[in-house]
């Protein structure tokens, strides 16, 4: 199984972050059919077809976004990956 593991600094006040990675989701959502819920003020799950587990967790200063894939969704880490980073990229 592939894992992806990005984390990210950021400088933004926690509701604006959490705003952000409300919009990250739903274009996780659109382009991968992955849901993300929040589980705490702090913390959401990931889950979807060829996720094992997933989750965001947000400190003052940063993002961090670990997912485990299942096996056949290992064939596109490069691809998700690098959509995460763009992504983040955008709105960070």
């Amino acid at each position: 199984m592939a894992s992806i593991n990005i984390s990210r600094n950021h400088s933004k006040s926690l509701s604006e972050i959490k705003n952000l990675i409300d919009d990250l989701a739903s274009d996780v959502k659109k382009e991968y059919g992955v849901d993300m819920s929040w589980q705490d003020e702090r913390s959401l799950s990931i889950s979807g077809t060829g996720i094992k587990s997933g989750s965001v967790n947000i400190s003052d200063s940063n993002i961090e976004i670990n997912i485990k894939l299942g096996m056949l969704a290992s064939a596109f880490k490069g691809k998700i990956e690098d959509g995460l980073n763009s992504k983040l990229d955008e709105l960070l």
